[in-house]
């Protein structure tokens, strides 16, 4: 088991430039523009594949960037983290015995 949580990606909404969020998709996840463009006729949807946290926040930037509405899932525990409010600097609660805090609650 890694000993950091990785987190999922979710888009909740497309925005107005649809093409520049499917692009972003197209580098992060390999789909094309076709494949993003079903995939998100009817959000939310999670991306395949999970990040670490660094990972997840550079994708949220640049989808948000692009005109998405998009968020993380920590994979330990569930809980929504938005990447530019610290979290409470614990560690997951799913966790238990694990003493490193969550990457989320460590940002700069």
């Amino acid at each position: 088991m890694s000993e950091d949580p990785e987190f999922a990606v979710t888009v909740t909404a497309v925005g107005g430039r649809r093409i520049e969020v499917y692009r972003e998709l197209r580098a992060a996840v390999l789909w094309s523009l076709w494949e993003a463009s079903r995939q998100l006729a009817e959000p939310p949807v999670e991306l395949p594949g999970t990040w670490q946290f660094a990972g997840a926040r550079r994708l949220v930037a640049a989808l948000r960037a692009a005109g998405a509405t998009a968020g993380l899932r920590c994979t330990w525990c569930a809980r929504a983290v938005d990447p530019g409010v610290p979290v409470d600097p614990g560690p997951c609660e799913a966790q238990p015995g694990h003493c490193a805090p969550c990457p989320a609650s460590a940002q700069g």
